[in-house]
C-alpha cells in the first residue's frame, strides 16, 4: 500500500514521500527497498540512517531524516499493526473435512474450518469462524467459542469452556489431570479430578503448554493473558486478566495471579500462593510466599528486586569477606585474651 494510506490507518503523521508504496517490513538493519521498518527511540538513528528501508516508523519526536518517517506515538504497536495489514490473511472457511470425525449431538458454527483427523466428542460445541487444525481433539460437553484458533494436536478434554478469538497452538493439553494423591497405607490413592477449566476471551497459549482442570471448581485464565511455549498451570490455578508468562514458568495449584503479573522464563510459583496485581518477576524467580501488588520481584526465593540486586552484588565477594571476619575474629580473640 501507499504510505499514505498506512499513515491513514496508522493514524501517523508523515513526512516524505505519501506515493512510495511498501509491501513488505523488515527490521532496521535487514529491510531493503520496499519494506517499511520501525525504530522505539534515537538510540538506533544510526542503524535507521544506514537502514536500505523505503519508510520507517518512527516515535513522535523524531527529527527529519532522508527517509520518509511516519510518526506515531507507539511505533512497536504500529509496527504489529503493519505487519497484520501487509501479511494477514482475510478469514475463509474451510468447512468441515470428510476425515473428521463429528460426535452425536455436537453443534459447529457457520463457517468454521474443520481438518483432517479432527475430533468433537458428543456434546462438544464450536462457534462460527473456529479454526480447528488437523488432530486437535475436543472432549464431550466442551466449548469452543467464535473466532478461536486451535493449532495442530491440541488436546482439549471434557467440559472445558474456551473464549472467543481464543489461539491455543501446537500440542497444547487442556484438562489434563491435576496432581493430586493422598497416601494411605504406604500407597498413593489418585484423587479424582471432576472440575473443569475455563479460558476467558483473547487469551493466547503457546505450544506445549498444559493447563491442568481442577479438583473442584475451575482453573481459570481470565481474559487477555497471553502464555509463552512449556507454561504449566496446576489445578484449580486462577490467572488473572491481561497477565504476561513467559516460558517455562510452573505455577503450583490452588494459587492466584492478579492483573497485569508479568513473570520472566522459567519462575515457579509455590502453591496457594497469591500473587497481586501488576506484580513482575525476574526468570528464574521462585515465589514461595505471597506478594503485594506492584512489586518488583527477583530471585530465590523472590525479594524486593534491590535487595535482590546487592545480594548479587555481594556473592563474588563472599570469599574474601569471609576471610576478612575469620581475620577480624582472629584480632578481636588476641584483644581479649591481652584484656586478661
Amino acid at each position: 500500500m501507499k504510505l499514505k494510506e498506512l499513515a491513514v490507518i496508522l493514524g501517523a503523521e508523515l513526512t516524505g514521500a505519501a506515493e512510495e508504496d511498501v509491501s513488505g517490513a523488515a527490521g532496521v538493519r535487514e529491510a531493503t527497498a520496499g519494506q517499511i521498518t520501525f525504530i522505539t527511540g534515537m538510540n538506533f538513528r544510526k542503524d535507521l540512517e544506514e537502514s536500505g528501508a523505503s519508510a520507517a516508523l518512527v516515535p513522535l519526536d523524531t527529527p527529519d531524516m532522508r527517509l520518509p518517517l511516519l510518526r506515531v506515538k507507539n511505533p512497536r504497536f504500529a509496527f504489529a499493526r503493519t505487519l497484520q495489514l501487509l501479511y494477514g490473511r482475510p478469514y475463509q472457511a474451510a468447512g468441515i473435512s470428510e476425515k473428521a470425525a463429528i460426535g452425536m449431538n455436537a453443534c459447529i458454527g457457520a463457517d468454521a474450518s474443520i481438518h483432517a483427523f479432527v475430533v468433537v466428542a458428543d456434546d462438544a460445541r464450536v462457534g462460527d469462524r473456529v479454526t480447528l487444525h488437523p488432530g486437535v481433539s475436543i472432549g464431550r460437553g466442551s466449548v469452543v467459542d467464535d473466532d478461536s484458533l486451535i493449532h495442530a494436536n491440541v488436546s482439549i478434554g471434557e467440559n472445558i469452556k474456551i473464549g472467543k478469538r481464543v489461539i491455543i497452538h501446537a500440542g497444547t493439553v487442556l484438562g489434563s489431570d491435576g496432581f493430586g494423591f493422598v497416601t494411605d497405607g504406604g500407597l498413593h490413592h489418585k484423587i479424582p479430578q471432576v472440575g473443569g477449566v475455563i479460558i476467558e476471551d483473547d487469551v493466547e497459549i503457546g505450544g506445549n503448554c498444559t493447563i491442568d482442570r481442577a479438583m473442584l471448581g475451575n482453573t481459570i485464565i481470565k481474559k487477555g493473558t497471553k502464555l509463552d511455549n512449556q507454561v504449566h498451570v496446576a489445578h484449580n490455578v486462577t490467572i488473572g486478566e491481561h497477565c504476561l508468562i513467559a516460558g517455562q514458568v510452573g505455577i503450583a495449584g490452588s494459587s492466584t495471579l492478579g492483573n497485569y503479573v508479568v513473570f520472566g522464563g522459567q519462575v515457579g510459583v509455590a502453591d496457594h500462593t497469591v500473587v497481586g496485581d501488576r506484580v513482575m518477576a525476574g526468570g528464574g524467580s521462585g515465589i514461595t510466599r505471597d506478594v503485594e501488588a506492584g512489586q518488583i520481584i527477583a530471585g530465590y526465593y523472590a525479594m524486593p528486586i534491590k535487595d535482590w540486586l546487592k545480594v548479587q552484588a555481594i556473592l563474588p565477594k563472599l570469599p574474601e569477606l569471609r576471610k576478612t571476619i575469620a581475620s577480624l575474629e582472629k584480632q578481636l580473640r588476641e584483644l581479649k585474651s591481652k584484656e586478661r
